[in-house]
């Protein structure tokens, strides 16, 4: 079952066309052959550098991507991971993924959220917030710096 709207333009498929050389403002922290990462455009409570993985071909949801692909992101996260350790000495990691209206997806491709965590820092019940441009483009950079 789809969910996307009639006409719908998929802002994540706008920024894979662009790939490998995104535009800066796109905060793209990672490219592999079959997915991407980056920083969207807003954080939870107020815990910045929070990533998507995304597929760069277009999956409305985790119904409809292919099996293969599960091991390019299980490697973008780990790396991710790794890099959110290592620029934000985060004390954990969390993922997670919404599929469908009633699971909260708000945006129709494919995409696991991956979230640097602290203790007690609030993530379940934080408030959505956008980052400022230059917020996102520090936060890109930070990660970029770490998965070399």
């Amino acid at each position: 079952m789809k969910n996307a709207p009639l006409g719908y333009e998929c802002p994540f498929c706008g920024i894979a066309e662009a790939l490998p050389s995104p535009a800066p403002e796109s905060a793209v922290v990672l490219v592999d052959a079959n997915v991407f990462a980056f920083v969207p455009l807003h954080h939870y409570a107020g815990i910045k550098g929070n990533c998507l993985v995304v597929p760069r071909r277009h999956y409305e949801n985790v119904l409809d991507i292919p099996d293969n692909l599960g091991s390019d992101f299980f490697r973008a996260t780990r790396r991710l991971a790794n890099a959110m350790r290592s620029a934000f000495q985060c004390e954990g990691i969390s993922t997670r993924q919404h599929n469908g209206p009633a699971g909260d997806q708000d945006v129709w491709h494919f995409h696991l959220h991956v979230f640097p965590r602290y203790s007690n820092d609030g993530l379940h019940a934080g408030q959505k917030v956008l980052y400022t441009t230059e917020e996102r483009v520090e936060v890109a950079t930070s990660l970029r710096a770490a998965l070399r």
